[in-house]
């Protein structure tokens, strides 16, 4: 009877080298393990993140590193350039405090891997009206 249990383990670990083997690869951009790379700090990258440097070439600079970043060209105008020098490292809050003031926010596309730049979901505000009432 041990015989058949270790035949039916090889079995197993067989079949699942196969599926590995043949398996399909999983899509741009999505990490398979949790390892920092030099492609996931924007500190490695050397892009000048100088005040009035257009935000189109600076999102331009971090897609030819290696960061996939998608954006519309008519959402993102010439005219919008850096206010101020970022300060944070993760990509994803450097993006969102470079589009910020513009409106923009870089949302995550799970479907193709990386970022989409898009504007901002406006929150919705109650509107409260306060009395004020004057010492007689």
């Amino acid at each position: 009877m041990s015989r058949l249990w270790y035949g039916i383990a090889l079995l197993c670990v067989a079949a699942a080298c196969h599926a590995q083997f043949q398996g399909t690869p999983l899509p741009p951009g999505q990490p398979i393990s949790q390892q920092k790379t030099e492609v996931d700090d924007p500190g490695a990258v050397e892009i000048p993140l100088k005040p009035g440097t257009p935000v189109s070439s600076v999102l331009t600079a971090l897609n030819e590193k290696g960061f996939r970043i998608r954006w519309k060209p008519e959402q993102v105008l010439p005219s919008m350039t850096l206010l101020e020098k970022p300060r944070s490292t993760r990509i994803d809050n450097l993006l969102n405090e470079i589009l910020e003031p513009w409106g923009m926010r870089a949302y995550t596309d799970l479907m193709r891997g990386g970022y989409l730049v898009k504007p901002a979901k406006k929150k919705k505000t109650k509107d409260v009206a306060v009395e004020q009432n004057s010492p007689s």
